[in-house]
């Protein structure tokens, strides 16, 4: 996979069923020294501890979608830029997100997702019906 392939193929991805075809997909596309970065969560080393990332992700979101709107490919490094929805609580939650990927010898090296998390966290503390889930996804 080549950097101008990937932006293509993480759309793909993202529309599989989460959690089993979504990552059955991405895995196997990952170094395994690979390092990912998201808000919410600790920094994830290594391909199981992605595996846990996701996991704990579609714990706090089940129904999660990303429409990506676009993409920049500069050398090895990817830009996609996404739309993501889901519900919280009782009631949907949308935000932006921009991943930065690096993509070397045909796998994803290292990943840094950028959103802002207070909407996500003011949304789940006005919704204590969500108040499990943020629980779950975050000390599982």
């Amino acid at each position: 996979m080549t950097p101008h392939e990937f932006p293509a193929v993480f759309a793909a991805g993202w529309a599989l069923p989460k959690p089993g075809a979504f990552l059955d997909h991405f895995l196997p596309l990952i170094h395994s020294e690979a390092v990912f970065t998201q808000p919410m969560f600790p920094d994830a080393h290594g391909i199981a501890a992605v595996d846990d990332m996701f996991r704990r992700l579609f714990v706090l979101f089940p129904d999660l979608t990303l429409t990506v709107r676009r993409s920049a490919v500069d050398g090895d490094t990817v830009f996609i830029e996404s739309d993501c929805t889901a519900t919280l609580g009782r009631g949907p939650v949308a935000f932006p997100v921009c991943d930065r990927f690096v993509i070397a010898g045909g796998t994803i090296r290292a990943r840094r997702s950028f959103s802002d998390p207070l909407p996500v966290l003011f949304t789940g503390l006005r919704r204590p019906s969500g108040w499990p889930r943020l629980l779950r996804a975050r000390f599982r």
